[in-house]
């Protein structure tokens, strides 16, 4: 579970990240391709369709692979095998208290968080933004998971 503080940052860094400058909601709207579905979407007869959505990201300079978006996790998750082939040194973890909950329900303690620079998307459509990660030693068949954003 996250503490109250971090949370509050996390929250106030999106809104943050979220806005972009002066622009009308119009405005930007308007520069963004749309995307239509018909209903011949709906009656597709391809399976699974539930699939988790997996993805490619940039933080700093790395490419990382095996991204798992999950909407229903409300903490963005850095597992610390991935951290350690990041080559990144432990001395930039900050201090965070706290067990994470598994999906099978186990605790999982917090080493600690790290903010790291993120791309999201390609260029011209991709997003930067400073992304808190919660460091987890635990067993993942992803690098990342990345939670509502």
């Amino acid at each position: 579970m996250e503490a109250p503080q971090a949370r509050r940052e996390k929250r106030s860094f999106r809104v943050i990240c979220l806005l972009e400058g002066p622009q009308s909601e119009a405005e930007a709207l308007t520069q963004l391709p749309q995307v239509t579905f018909t209903q011949a979407d709906f009656n597709s007869t391809i399976q699974n369709l539930d699939d988790p959505v997996v993805i490619t990201l940039q933080l700093g300079d790395l490419l990382v692979k095996k991204v798992l978006l999950d909407p229903g996790s409300s903490a963005d998750v850095l597992f610390y095998s991935t951290f350690q082939k990041m080559k990144l040194s432990n001395n930039i973890l900050q201090s965070t208290g706290g067990d994470l909950v598994s999906l099978s329900g186990k605790r999982v303690p917090i080493i600690g968080s790290v903010w790291l620079q993120t791309t999201l998307g390609e260029h011209p459509l991709s997003k930067i933004c400073d992304i808190q990660y919660l460091v987890v030693d635990y067993f993942s068949p992803y690098n990342l998971i990345i939670g509502r954003l």
